[in-house]
């Protein structure tokens, strides 16, 4: 027996390598007879069809809660071989492989005639035989790798050693998935014709035998024109083989195809939170490590027998639940907060509520809803002006009404931006726009900056979305995905370092091996310098600005509120150096303004969403240490200036941009005071709560 192992995986590692798998040649020296080993040893269990197949096991990051386990929704009917119709397995076997009766499990002559095939673009048969396409339902994934075609070819050979080949091709025959949630011909023949295996035609035959290849890409009803070229090739090999005429061929390639499926009674688990969720749809999504097809990657999740490792952490689940449910306002018109965490030094999603509950909606806000993000956008403009030069110590003119002519958009001479109440106006520093998030202040600022530098700026920080150079931009009119806002600020509290969010951390196949792991390094968007800079700014927003009612006692503690036009959003978005948490509230089905809510007059991010993170960070870090935000180098920071030039009096329309004041001295501390909001060099403005723009 270890010769004929050594001998099929040499043979399959030598078909690899004419395939063009360079790192074949490295196997052959170095690994395939450990690859063979490893096949070797792997238990065969019964070929039992009438048994689904194992579902995916997803855990959190504990290793050992179970947080679900996956399984399809799915028809299966197995049937004995001989209830099966002959037309149809000939079909299957022309198809998939005409030497299933004469190999023994895995056939070079055959790999090698569809590797000449393939090359040539003439070829439709696969080089993997029926025993090791079982082998990979069955016991491997779909993953390509050498390894894992070594234990496929070396399986097939065990398999074929202990059944007979017509225990094989039941077992197959009741087992491949064939679209819609069908398993095996039975339940296939009952979806698309209202048929048993035992009745089928020779049309019917070759459609069923030509799904096995790809099966949403032949799906008779979403793609008849695959459909119809597909079952041609399949009746042209039987014509090959001399199983049908050509006339016969011609006759059933004229049949039409069936145009509506009979739908099955299924059994689907419920997946019950928005995290899991999430892992499914990344796991089937087009850069999942499943497949290279979707049905590919639907086979290996849900009958793979897969352990999905996550990075949720329960407690911090746990607590965040709490604090929605306990800090969500109860109300009819449909608010509702949505909270994801993040660790800034991994960007491993700790926790995450997505919305109501997936029996309400299973539609998640936190990264499928597309939101405006009100100030907390302002992150991206005090980061461009940073990189540009600028510091939290200048000065800026803060005057509202602000008409200012942008290059690119000319609205704001027509439609001015205010300030919300109580904001003040005049020159007042970058660190006190900030922190107080005086929306003119950061106008001007950004008209100084340039809008392609904050675009630039917020797609480094990991924002998606096509963002148009508009000035109200600046304050946040364009909406994004919480979990990017999320993933943006983390990146301050990891001293200027960007991770990608992950929701999982690694998955292994049913024998153990890792298929999957997820990366942890991230790759540095701004200095640390500029990221310490800017967490002086987002401190004071808690220590004395629009975000105090986060405050967490003993704790460093930055962030930004945001708020958008008439109410309709509000955000926290707010961090420690050990975690970031991001809070959305408003209603995910209209732009409803959230006045008179629970006693609250108007809901600002300042209101619920700030309350919310505080309750849920309070829990989240009660047993974590103390940690500090490091400060900016002093040494390094720009003498304060006036943030001017000709081109902003230019294009101030309303002429508000004062004569500079006199120089100032930053102050000697690199963290802002932690007394009441500081007085501006001119008197606050007393202008009504803006009509156009979005508040702090």
């Amino acid at each position: 027996m270890p010769r004929l192992i050594r001998f099929v995986a040499l043979s399959a590692a030598g078909a690899l390598t004419l395939a063009g798998a360079a790192t074949g040649l490295v196997a052959v020296g170095r690994g395939l007879v450990r690859h063979a080993a490893t096949a070797e040893a792997i238990p065969l269990p019964p070929l039992q069809a009438e048994s689904p197949l194992g579902g995916s096991t997803v855990y959190a990051s504990d290793g050992h809660t179970v947080l679900a386990v996956l399984h399809a929704s799915e028809s299966r009917k197995p049937v004995p071989l001989s209830h099966v119709a002959k037309v149809l397995i000939t079909a299957v076997l022309d198809t998939e492989d005409h030497r299933f009766y004469v190999h023994g499990g895995f056939d070079l002559p055959s790999a090698l005639r569809a590797l000449a095939a393939d090359s040539s673009g003439a070829g439709i048969q696969g080089g993997s035989t029926i025993a090791q396409q079982l082998v990979k339902q069955t016991y491997l994934t779909s993953v390509q790798k050498i390894s894992r075609k070594i234990k496929e070819a070396v399986l097939a050979v065990r398999l074929e050693r202990k059944y007979t080949k017509n225990e094989i091709l039941q077992a197959y025959l009741n087992s491949i998935y064939l679209g819609n949630g069908a398993y095996g011909v039975e339940a296939a023949a009952n979806a698309y014709f209202g048929e048993h295996a035992s009745g089928v035609d020779l049309p019917q035959a070759a459609l069923l035998a030509g799904l096995i290849q790809n099966p949403s890409g032949y799906d008779p009803i979403l793609n008849p024109e695959g459909a119809r070229r597909r079952r041609a090739e399949v009746l042209g090999r039987m014509v090959h083989y001399g199983d049908i005429t050509p006339a016969q061929a011609a006759a059933a390639n004229a049949t039409p195809l069936p145009t509506r499926r009979l739908e099955p009674h299924v059994q689907s688990d419920q997946i019950s939170d928005y995290y899991v969720l999430e892992v499914r749809d990344e796991l089937l999504g087009p850069n999942s490590p499943l497949g290279g097809t979707y049905d590919q990657r639907y086979q290996a999740l849900f009958e793979g027998g897969l352990k999905i490792y996550t990075n949720l952490d329960p407690a911090l689940q746990k607590a965040a639940e709490r604090a929605v449910a306990a800090d969500s306002p109860p109300n009819k018109r449909g608010f509702e907060e949505g909270l994801v965490a993040i660790d800034p030094a991994t960007g491993a999603v700790r926790a995450m509520v997505g919305g109501l509950g997936v029996k309400q909606s299973a539609y998640d806000v936190v990264t499928q809803g597309l939101r405006q993000p009100g100030s907390g956008f302002k992150v991206f403009t005090l980061l461009a002006a940073l990189q540009k030069g600028y510091s939290i110590y200048d000065t800026v003119d803060s005057q509202s009404p602000c008409a200012i002519n942008f290059p690119t958009d000319h609205a704001l001479v027509s439609h001015p931006i205010n300030n919300d109440t109580g904001n003040g106006g005049g020159i007042v520093t970058v660190l006190n726009a900030t922190a107080l998030s005086i929306n003119c202040a950061y106008i001007r600022l950004a008209h100084e900056v340039g809008l392609y530098n904050v675009i630039d700026m917020a797609h480094r920080l990991g924002i998606s979305e096509k963002l148009p150079p508009y000035p109200s931009m600046v304050i946040g009119s364009i909406a994004v995905h919480p979990i990017e806002m999320a993933a943006a600020y983390a990146t301050l509290a990891d001293d200027g370092v960007y991770h990608t969010p992950t929701f999982i951390r690694k998955v292994l196949d049913r024998s153990g091996a890792t298929i999957f792991s997820a990366s942890r390094r991230g790759h540095r968007v701004i200095s640390s310098q500029l990221a310490r800079e800017a967490n002086v700014a987002f401190q004071a927003v808690v220590q004395y600005g629009t975000g105090t009612s986060a405050q967490l006692p003993g704790r460093q503690v930055a962030g930004k509120t945001g708020t958008t036009n008439s109410y309709v959003d509000a955000w926290f978005n707010g961090y420690t150096p050990q975690l970031e948490a991001t809070v959305w509230m408003g209603d995910l089905h209209a732009e409803v303004p959230m006045v008179n809510v629970d006693g609250v007059a108007a809901v600002y991010g300042a209101t619920f969403p700030a309350q919310t993170w505080n309750d849920f960070m309070a829990q989240a870090l009660a047993n974590a240490p103390l940690a500090a935000f490091l400060p900016p180098d002093p040494s390094q920071l720009p003498a304060p200036r006036y943030i001017t030039s000709p081109a902003l009096v230019r294009d101030d329309v309303l002429d508000h941009n004062y004569a500079p004041p006199p120089t100032t001295v930053p102050p000697s501390t690199t963290s802002p005071p932690t007394t009441a909001s500081p007085t501006t060099t001119s008197p606050p403005s007393t202008t009504a709560p803006p009509k156009r723009g979005h508040h702090g």
